[in-house]
């Protein structure tokens, strides 16, 4: 029998890795997600997972033991986001890697602003949007408290000077959030969690950036995505709704110049 050559060996080898890195043979991540939450005995929580469009697919429901811990083994073809909930309003986001383990704990009651996650760095990134979110809410809801105080206490003279000073605080809160998601951006330059960031809400309703006045963040977020993820889908999607943005904006500079009125939705 002919022996096999050391160097043949090493092949061999390198093709088996090869084929076991990143997942399963036929490309499919995995990864799972367990944790115990407060108030949660007996409770359904849902799984859905976020597609590149924004649409939530559902995936799964567990059902907490008396304990209130749940486990769930999830697949996934690319990276994307899953979020976690067992209210519509009330969810986290989580953004899994291949062969993660990741854990989740919080009050069931009160998740997004109570839960922590550990054993998926990216997913750690969702955690930390989420922070700089609740934080935001908190500040903005003490001036709204303040601003009421004074409307049934003032007079209307001194009203008017009182709400100088709270609108004041609110657009410092509006620019200290944009400074920190900025930052963020720049330090997960490639990570999904970046579009979160670029989409991140203020004051629930409105925005921290918006693609008419802060498009180079916009383009930013789309060439760290493009140099790291380039064919993930979140990235082609993203890339198409930037190249919108930018032709809307190239028609608004154009109707500008010729004096027309054009509004970017």
């Amino acid at each position: 029998m002919k022996k096999t050559g050391f160097t043949t060996i090493l092949f061999l080898a390198a093709i088996l890795f090869a084929g076991c890195k990143g997942g399963n043979s036929d490309g499919t991540m995995t990864f799972s997600i367990e944790g115990t939450l407060a108030n949660a005995a007996g409770k359904m929580l849902y799984i859905e997972e976020m597609t590149p469009d924004n649409g939530a697919q559902f995936v799964d429901s567990i059902r907490c033991d008396g304990d209130g811990h749940f486990s769930f083994e999830g697949t996934m073809t690319y990276q994307t986001f899953f979020n976690l909930h067992s209210s519509a309003a009330d969810y986290i986001v989580l953004l899994p890697n291949d062969g993660e383990k990741i854990s989740v704990s919080g009050n069931a009651d009160n998740l997004g602003s109570t839960y922590m996650v550990d054993g998926s760095p990216e997913s750690r990134l969702m955690w930390q949007i989420q922070n700089y979110i609740n934080d935001a809410n908190k500040t903005i809801a003490d001036i709204a408290q303040q601003d009421k105080h004074n409307r049934e206490t003032l007079s209307e003279a001194e009203y008017e000077k009182a709400r100088s000073v709270t609108d004041s605080i609110f657009i410092a809160e509006h620019n200290l959030l944009g400074v920190m998601f900025l930052n963020f951006i720049e330090d997960n330059r490639g990570s999904l969690s970046t579009l979160y960031a670029i989409d991140a809400p203020f004051n629930r309703s409105a925005r921290v950036f918006y693609s008419e006045s802060d498009f180079e963040v916009f383009e930013t977020v789309l060439e760290g995505l493009q140099e790291r993820i380039p064919d993930n889908p979140h990235t082609q999607y993203y890339q198409t709704r930037v190249e919108r943005a930018r032709s809307a904006r190239t028609i608004a500079q154009q109707q500008q110049q010729s004096g027309q009125e054009f509004i970017v939705e």
